[in-house]
């Protein structure tokens, strides 16, 4: 039975939550004056769970997005995510409460320099649990409701799907050298212990490497962060080829985490390469002003960051073989290496995956029109805007690409379309330089098919040990 009738349609309905005595709903939604590309306004509504009242707006007089409604188990409040900024995805998120009965609303641990990723009460309804992107891992943390106050619970690592289990936790946790397993956390000390190990018969002859962090001084003079991975029977006094893998977002990070897709770096470890990651400016998990300094600055700080800290690396690490470099990357990070194409001459070989090549078109192109107007301060047919757009758009700077580059697209790529990679690989085929264009047309920004995934990765290895005269231990084909 419907909780409520919307004949018109009027509604873009989202997540929802139902407390647990089935009294009432909580959903998140777009209205008609908020479904529009440039703006990412969500609403957080209650509704009674019998339809007996209409939806009533919970986030009343804030415009940005809300997510991660979650009801107390007594039902009495709801707690959510709220950022305030009607245009921007990668605001902080504010965690609210609003008391269902009376309809008070109070902004909790408003002071927190982070942005919480999910909410789980705990069972007296005097803390939350919240997992926060943390220094380049994901942690969980008890926020006092009361005080506000925010204690980590966990430290390094990436943890997900928390739930409540009597007065403690149970959790998803993985790091760069181990998939995920389900852990039972302790509230109370913190202590942590697995209680599933499903892949480990799967893992035992197969190489994975450990993350080591390391810290430089970067654009702007601030400290950044990076991870390091190191190849199987790694020897110091032998030269390595060295991958940087850079970061899509661009407010997202690398984490300690083990990935799933095409950029676990244990993968270009085993391949043979020293493989880098580095959290340039803009990343999420070191702060709101991180974050929000590479607005305007897409080709500038985060550019500055990469070189600093292969500088950083090279100098540091006699095993880097700095003339056997690669650089990868997807969506922001394909646009970074079509950046890098414009500027550098340092690296063997590129790989750019769903990137970016002529930074006005991609307004006129993408269905997230809120994230370049956001970004770059408005609309490139703007004459006081446009040169925002144009002062790190790879495209102005063509005549410099030299550097050979496997491009990677997906037909279904709505956000940046295929002719950004199709430009580019025109390019440096006319000028006489070694390109290749690799097309999905039964993908979209990213390559989740299985079989994809392994012809992405053969044409991707194929590539950068091919330029960087590297033998790697297992054949492609």
């Amino acid at each position: 039975m419907p909780m409520f009738h919307d004949p018109q349609h009027r509604w873009s309905m989202d997540d929802y939550t139902v407390d647990r005595q089935g009294h009432m709903a909580a959903f998140l939604a777009r209205t008609p004056e908020d479904e529009q590309p440039w703006r990412t306004s969500v609403g957080v509504y209650t509704v009674p769970a019998d339809g007996s009242d209409a939806p009533r707006l919970i986030s009343k007089g804030i415009e940005g997005a809300s997510s991660a409604p979650a009801f107390s188990a007594d039902g009495r409040h709801l707690a959510w995510l709220q950022i305030a900024e009607p245009a921007y995805e990668s605001g902080r998120k504010r965690i609210y409460i609003s008391d269902v009965v009376s309809g008070t609303t109070v902004n909790v641990a408003g002071d927190w320099d982070s942005s919480p990723l999910s909410l789980v009460w705990s069972q007296d309804g005097a803390s939350l649990y919240t997992v926060v992107a943390d220094n380049g891992s994901h942690n969980v943390y008890e926020v006092n409701v009361a005080s506000g106050h925010c204690r980590p619970l966990t430290k390094m690592g990436s943890a997900s799907a928390v739930r409540l289990l009597g007065s403690d936790l149970v959790l998803l946790h993985s790091n760069t050298d181990s998939p995920s397993d389900i852990y039972h956390l302790s509230v109370n000390s913190g202590e942590r212990h697995a209680l599933t190990a499903v892949n480990e018969k799967a893992l035992e002859s197969v190489y994975i490497g450990s993350a080591e962090d390391f810290w430089f001084t970067g654009a702007r003079g601030d400290l950044v962060h990076g991870w390091l991975v190191k190849p199987p029977s790694f020897d110091s006094t032998t030269k390595y080829p060295l991958a940087c893998l850079i970061h899509g977002g661009p407010q997202q990070c690398n984490t300690h985490s083990f990935g799933y897709t095409q950029w676990n770096p244990n993968m270009y470890a085993s391949a043979g390469f020293v493989t880098v990651m580095v959290n340039f400016h803009g990343s999420s998990s070191y702060g709101q002003n991180y974050i929000d300094s590479i607005q305007g600055q897409w080709g500038g700080y985060p550019y500055n960051d990469l070189m600093m800290g292969l500088d950083h690396l090279v100098s540091k690490h006699t095993f880097i073989d700095a003339s056997r470099m690669v650089a990868l990357g997807a969506s922001y990070g394909g646009y970074m290496v079509n950046w890098i194409n414009a500027q550098s001459k340092r690296f063997r070989a590129l790989v750019s995956h769903d990137g970016m090549f002529n930074v006005p078109h991609f307004w006129y192109s993408t269905e997230e029109l809120w994230f370049p107007e956001h970004d770059f301060g408005g609309v490139p047919y703007d004459p006081l805007v446009r040169p925002h757009y144009e002062q790190f758009n790879p495209e102005r700077f063509a005549a410099n690409f030299s550097t050979p580059t496997l491009f990677i697209h997906g037909a279904n790529d709505f956000r940046l379309t295929f002719d950004q990679s199709l430009a580019p690989f025109t390019l440096l085929r006319r000028r006489g330089v070694p390109a290749r264009l690799m097309y999905f047309p039964d993908e979209n920004h990213w390559t989740s098919r299985t079989s994809n995934s392994i012809k992405w990765y053969t044409e991707v290895f194929r590539w950068i040990s091919t330029f960087t005269n590297t033998t790697l231990p297992y054949a492609l084909d």
